[in-house]
């Protein structure tokens, strides 16, 4: 690999963890990036010198803080759901009967899935 693309590919791994930080809260979105920003962060660390090695670290230590950030997230919407109630299916066939225009019937429908209130969001 030529040098050119050992920084390209590191500047890639940065912008990818820059994104990652960014979308921590997506819900597994900054999680994928986060993986892909490593892996570009690793080749640039192991086959780079000078600055396509420096941006692979800066690309490592920013994809290391959006996965973990993104796991976060994750774990903490995890916590915040009544499992008893999603796995369901009696309560998901009264989605049909909620008017869509009905926000209130809405919101009632989906607050039995958190196990925290939601009427003020």
């Amino acid at each position: 690999m030529e040098e050119n693309a050992k920084r390209g590919l590191g500047i890639a791994a940065v912008i990818l963890g820059g994104f990652s930080v960014l979308c921590c809260m997506c819900l597994g979105l900054g999680i994928v990036q986060a993986i892909v920003g490593m892996i570009f962060s690793i080749i640039c660390i192991v086959k780079g010198t000078g600055s396509g090695k420096t941006l692979g670290i800066v690309g490592i230590i920013l994809n290391g803080i959006g996965f973990l950030l993104g796991a976060y997230a994750l774990f903490s919407l995890g916590m915040m759901l009544n499992w008893d109630k999603v796995m369901d299916p009696q309560i998901w066939e009264q989605m049909e009967k909620i008017d869509p225009n009905d926000q209130n019937q809405i919101r009632d429908w989906m607050q039995q899935f958190f196990r925290i209130d939601i009427s003020t969001y």
